[in-house]
């Protein structure tokens, strides 16, 4: 993301990002007293004004707390709110990366076959018109990661859509950063995207088909496929990890 230091807000989006990314990699731990804000303004070279917004954004994220007679402090992890897209984007891009992906994974399985089910029992014709023109820029763009990339999030977004349920598409939306992040790993693997495009292409025929069963367990094949190869990206030490705010 790109911040324009001239302007408050990008000084403070800035701040936030540095504060929020030592937070979520544990350079604050839980317990870290912030104890003078001069301090902190010395450390990231901006204004007490700037180090005084920016806390409070990160009060709203769940992350920092102000305890009685102690101060502002780095709140305890069951407080940070986790489905804030810049905490998920900041622990993507930490140590705790693998074990975040892990959990999208996860909660991936509890939720796309049961929307892949929804949309292949409710999809109207223009749904599935939409949804195969998705696959068919997945298929077009295999070479292009970057393409790829949005290209797979509009296929999933299709879906969330013709499965008729705003608070599925909601859940979504919220889990959309943690996706974008794993999709620039996975599309690393050997044979790069091609590797699932037949697997793709299962659940888009099973959703245009109105076959719900086959819609959930394609989906199910592809979300293990794509943690399987992610988690293996990121044990290896080869590959480059997610670039993470500026310190």
């Amino acid at each position: 993301m790109d911040f324009d230091a001239r302007t408050g807000t990008g000084l403070r989006q800035r701040t936030v990002e540095s504060i929020g990314y030592r937070i979520i990699d544990s350079t604050y731990p839980p317990g870290h007293r912030f104890a003078k804000q001069e301090d902190l303004s010395a450390e990231l070279g901006v204004s007490r004004t700037v180090v005084r917004e920016a806390l409070g954004l990160l009060r709203d994220k769940g992350l920092i707390e102000s305890r009685p007679k102690v101060g502002t402090v780095v709140a305890e992890f069951r407080s940070w709110n986790l489905l804030d897209p810049d905490v998920l984007r900041w622990s993507i891009a930490s140590s705790s990366a693998p074990t975040t992906l892990s959990h999208v994974a996860e909660v991936r399985l509890v939720i796309e076959p049961e929307a892949a089910r929804l949309a292949a029992r409710r999809r109207s014709d223009a749904a599935a018109v939409e949804l195969s023109q998705r696959f068919d820029a997945l298929a077009t763009n295999v070479n292009n990661f970057n393409l790829y990339i949005q290209a797979d999030l509009a296929f999933h977004d299709a879906i969330f859509q013709a499965a008729a349920n705003p608070v599925l598409a909601q859940m979504a939306e919220t889990i959309r950063v943690a996706l974008e992040g794993s999709r620039r790993l996975t599309v690393q693997v050997p044979g790069g995207p091609a590797t699932t495009i037949d697997h793709h292409g299962q659940v888009c025929r099973a959703i245009c088909h109105q076959d719900g069963t086959t819609a959930a367990a394609a989906m199910t094949e592809l979300i293990e496929i794509t943690a399987g190869q992610l988690l293996r990206m990121l044990e290896s030490p080869a590959v480059p990890q997610p670039e993470h705010p500026a310190a």
